[in-house]
Order: C-alpha cells, then structure tokens, then sequence
C-alpha cells in the first residue's frame, strides 16, 4: 500500500515524503536536496528584491530632480521645456508606481509584509479617498457619490460627498492598517473612474454588522468579460482593453484583504459596469 499512501499524500500538499522504516543515506540526501532548493528560492527573492530597490533609488532621484528644473531652480524654464519635462515625469511616476507595487506584492508573497493595525474613523478614510480622486471623475464627466449608512435611517446619500450636520452621517470604526487600505479603496475608485466613460461610481458602505464592515464600488463602465473575471485577481494579468494596467493592482488589493480576514468579490457584466465588494471583520485580529 506505499505507492497510493504516497501519491495521496503529495496530492493533498505534501512537498517530501520519507519512507519507513527511515534509511539514513536517503534521509540525508532528502535534507541536502530540500537545503538546496531553499537556498535557491531564498537567492531568487534576494535578487528580486535587489533588483526593484535599485531600480527606484535612481528614478526616485530623477524624478526629484525634474521637479526642480520644473520650479526653474536652475534657470528659467521655457513652456515648451515644461511641456517635456511634464511628460517625462509621468512616465517616471508611473515606473515608479509599477516598482512599489511589486516590492509590496514581493513583501505579501514572502510573508515579510508587516500590517500596522489601528482603530479609526472609516468613514474620515472614505471621504479622504474620495477627494483625492474627485478631480479625475470630474474631468471625465461622471459622478462619484457615496452611499453611507445615516444615524436612524439605512443609508443616505450625501451631495457631492460632502459631511455635513443635515445627513447627521454615523461613524464607523474599524481595526486595520489604514495605509494599506487606503490603497485598496484608491485602486478600485481609480479603476471605476478609468473604466467609465457615462453615468459614474459609487460607493456604498452597508452598516456595520456585530462582526463586519461591508464596502462595495459600483461603476457604470464598459465591465469585465466573464473570462477575465476568473483570474482578474492573479499577479500581472493584464485585460484586453487598452486602459489596462500592469496587473499588480487588483492582486495587492486580494492580498491586503486576505492579510485583514476579509474577503474581496466581484460582479460585472460587459457593457452594464462593475461591482466589487469589500468585507471587513471589525476586528481582524
């Protein structure tokens, strides 16, 4: 019955299997060979690391730099000078958006990623997003509206966002790493507001529940095919439209919400827009 016991075993996980009764030679051979492999995907995740840190010291440096030419700290800048260097920044800040993400995908892969949890005001977060990203929607046009729960009342949607004393908007808390989370709620803004071109985002955050903090972003955009959906959450896999990214963002997003116990979902239907849904526990911990 060894063979099956062994198949069985490396079917469900198993990355070795000894033999019984043990024989030294094999046993030690087995080490050596498992000590081997360890060392070289602990070489490959040196290099991995080495290679993206060295490449952003000098972009970071470049992109500081340009910036100072823009504010004329060397001399006079003519327009057509600032139109260029405009353009070369953009191309800089975008390389450079593309190497944090993968040192943070890098920093979740190996386990090496450390959280920061704290209890705060999620609602203060939402709405500090939402602004950052409001000038994108109104240059294209669309809406960006959120949906919060009101004290007394199920939900209540606030004119342009705004927290006033009239909506009387109730607090939620929550127990996370606000940084990281706010990465999350930028990229799935960002992307409703990239991929919808009528109509607009909106954000809807479902009262708390004893245990969970449900957040969902709706757009009206162009939607994803059903064949994308399946591995939309897989590192660098890019969509077919021409406004795709690198396919880091929506990964970094699975993996920050699977480091806090929550869970990332999504619904979409090309042509009809799409819908991702964020839940939390309260305390993750």
């Amino acid at each position: 019955h060894e063979q099956p016991s062994l198949v069985q075993g490396l079917d469900v996980g198993a990355d070795e299997f000894i033999r019984k009764p043990v024989k030294v030679e094999e046993l030690q051979a087995r080490v050596r060979s498992l000590l081997r492999l360890k060392e070289s995907i602990e070489q490959r995740e040196n290099f991995v690391h080495c290679l993206t840190h060295d490449l952003r010291t000098p972009l970071v440096a470049a992109d500081r730099m340009l910036a100072l030419l823009r504010q004329e700290a060397f001399g006079p800048v003519t327009p057509q000078m600032n139109e260029a260097m405009a353009t070369i920044m953009s191309s800089n800040q975008h390389l450079l958006k593309l190497l944090n993400n993968l040192l943070e995908a890098y920093s979740y892969d190996v386990g090496r990623k450390i959280l920061s949890f704290i209890r705060f005001n999620f609602r203060d977060l939402l709405l500090e997003v939402v602004r950052e990203l409001e000038a994108l929607a109104t240059a294209k046009g669309i809406t960006l509206a959120v949906d919060w729960p009101r004290v007394g009342d199920e939900c209540a949607i606030a004119d342009e966002y705004a927290v006033a004393d009239e909506y009387a908007i109730a607090d939620e808390y929550a127990v996370a790493d606000r940084l990281e989370l706010k990465r999350v709620l930028m990229n799935l803004i960002g992307n409703g507001i990239k991929f919808t071109d009528k109509g607009g985002v909106t954000v809807r955050v479902h009262g708390q529940t004893p245990d969970h903090l449900t957040v969902e972003i709706s757009d009206t955009g162009i939607g994803i095919p059903l064949a994308e959906q399946k591995r939309i959450f897989e590192p660098f896999r890019q969509g077919r439209h021409k406004r795709s990214g690198h396919g880091l963002g929506l990964y970094l997003c699975r993996q920050i919400i699977a480091n806090h116990n929550g869970t990332i979902t999504l619904q979409s239907q090309p042509g009809q827009g799409t819908t991702f849904s964020i839940t939390l526990p309260l305390n993750p911990r």
